[in-house]
């Protein structure tokens, strides 16, 4: 792995941390602020990165298409969170994105961990076309798993977090 690709993985991992303390403590908060601010800049900073990578396979490819999504994601929560728009419920919407600018990197995470395991083990027994279909199985069956448990829990745990810091405020 290259320097840009040392620097892409540590983005990412900042994002996992920082954005794993957001999503555990109290929202609202100055804490909730600051690391919600060393999320952005590390997430922002791995989709930077991202669009400099081609080792994969040489071009633009799902991987450069999962980051263009990244950056939506996120850019959507930031464009609620600083606009205060919608008025009235503009942080259930910075919420809501912002979660799944989570749910997506934690997706990647997955994806990256089981191809990195499973893939090398396959090599002796497939060819490069099995390998490869292999690979996009892999990455395409992470993204649902962990997809399908962040839409539990963004539709059922976002909501009561959501309403117990209303009632708070």
């Amino acid at each position: 792995m290259g320097v840009l690709g040392q620097v892409h993985t540590a983005f990412s991992l900042i994002g996992v941390f920082a954005g794993g303390v957001v999503f555990l403590m109290t929202k609202g908060t100055r804490w909730h602020r600051t690391f919600g601010h060393i999320y952005f800049t590390a997430m922002t900073g791995m989709i930077v990165t991202s669009f400099s990578i081609y080792d994969l396979t040489g071009s633009f490819n799902g991987l450069h298409w999962a980051a263009l999504l990244s950056a939506i994601t996120l850019g959507m929560a930031m464009f609620h969170v600083l606009t205060r728009r919608p008025k009235n419920n503009w942080m259930v919407w910075h919420s809501n994105w912002m979660s799944w600018s989570y749910v997506g990197l934690i997706a990647a995470l997955f994806a990256e961990i089981v191809t990195r395991i499973v893939v090398p083990l396959a090599a002796p027994i497939l060819d490069q076309s099995q390998l490869w279909s292999l690979f996009w199985g892999l990455v395409l069956l992470m993204a649902l798993v962990v997809s399908v448990a962040g839409l539990y829990l963004i539709k059922i745990q976002l909501p009561r977090t959501l309403k117990r810091l209303q009632t708070r405020g």
